[in-house]
């Protein structure tokens, strides 16, 4: 039988936000790889979790989520919810820790605000999955490297000069021992030197000269003038431009989107403000009691001729997708519904044969604070 603990971790390795119902949310913000100069230490890019107390109404994910692998009832489901929270409230009370498998630690401090600590050895984000830390040689390691090997050089050389040579009389028949000539070698110190410059050399030119043969050869570098991650991996295959490569779409077609995006809809519809209520959190208060959703004109797909078009969003409901496109419009930006595609309306911003065209079209949409990606037909 599956958990709420364990099932947490699961949904956020597929969803920016899960929510246990009465108690708060977990939210998800990937960053960037890192590079730790003085330990040694570059890291993969991973996802930063943070816990909000506010965020207590249940969205369903979690309860249907369990339902389905429990094989239950949603009212079962929803009463083992209920009762997992009730213990962790309890547990928390007598000022012991929650562990939640590939999430962390919930505690109380002394003040009894309840505080989060991920889990450091466990990284959230499917496209760094197998990535771990690499080590890499400072310039400190470096350093000592070539003290140590100086020292041992310079003390071999010492026993060698002390060592006395046996030269036998053959007329006399008797042994006399002399000195040694000394010895002149080279300092092991300059040739250690050279030859970590030779790796160092070798590590940066095989990379530039296998990258300067593979984008303008192997991809669509020259042709369309973006780049991408994907054009640095010498294994990715490109997918046909019919595929959403901006979404994945999970088991119960489930999709990540732009939260920033989203939000600015919602302020543009309902009239909502942000409210920050934790730091890097933004949350909307509704300054209107009226729940009536506007009237909004259905949008059928358009069939162009351009080679490229700027998608801003993907919907699967075609209601949100003209709320969306009503919403660009006022501001300026003609948008329309390319196509259906998986069960997702794509909104195109402009379309373009031209770099020139495309940068018109990214640059308009940019200036109204929205952002997209292109699609190559």
């Amino acid at each position: 039988m599956v958990t709420v603990e364990h099932l947490i971790g699961e949904l956020l390795l597929r969803h920016n936000c899960v929510i246990i119902p009465s108690f708060g949310g977990f939210v998800a913000k990937q960053t960037s790889a890192s590079i730790d100069y003085r330990n040694g230490l570059i890291s993969p890019p991973k996802k930063s979790l943070l816990f909000n107390r506010q965020l207590i109404n249940n969205d369903g994910l979690l309860i249907a989520e369990l339902a389905v692998q429990n094989s239950i009832h949603y009212n079962e489901a929803t009463a083992s919810v209920r009762e997992v929270v009730e213990n962790w409230n309890e547990q928390l009370r007598k000022g012991e820790r929650i562990t939640i498998d590939k999430v962390g630690f919930l505690f109380f401090d002394q003040e009894k605000n309840i505080c989060f600590e991920q889990d450091r050895f466990f990284n959230l984000l499917l496209e760094s999955y197998g990535l771990g830390k690499v080590h890499f040689l400072t310039e400190s390691d470096v350093q000592l490297v070539q003290k140590t090997t100086i020292e041992k050089a310079i003390i071999e050389s010492e026993k060698t000069d002390a060592q006395p040579a046996i030269v036998f009389n053959t007329e006399s028949e008797a042994q006399k021992t002399v000195h040694a000539e000394p010895v002149v070698i080279q300092h092991p110190a300059l040739k250690s030197k050279t030859k970590v410059w030779r790796y160092v050399a070798a590590a940066c030119f095989l990379p530039i000269a296998f990258y300067s043969f593979w984008l303008p050869m192997k991809t669509n570098v020259l042709k369309s003038g973006v780049i991408s991650v994907d054009d640095f991996n010498p294994f990715h295959k490109s997918q046909p431009a019919s595929s959403v490569n901006a979404f994945k779409v999970a088991t119960h077609q489930t999709m990540t989107f732009n939260l920033d995006n989203a939000i600015s809809v919602v302020n543009e519809t309902y009239n909502q403000r942000p409210y920050n209520l934790a730091g890097d959190l933004d949350f909307l208060a509704n300054d209107s009691a009226s729940t009536e959703l506007p009237e909004i004109e259905a949008s059928t797909p358009q069939v162009t001729n351009f080679s490229r078009e700027y998608i801003v969003g993907c919907f699967g409901s075609e209601e949100n997708a003209n709320k969306l496109i009503q919403s660009m419009k006022q501001k300026g930006v003609n948008a329309y519904i390319l196509d259906f595609t998986n069960g997702l309306h794509r909104i195109s911003a402009g379309g373009a044969n031209s770099d020139a065209e495309l940068q018109s079209v990214i640059s308009a949409v940019q200036a109204i604070g929205q952002q997209g990606w292109v699609l190559k037909k």
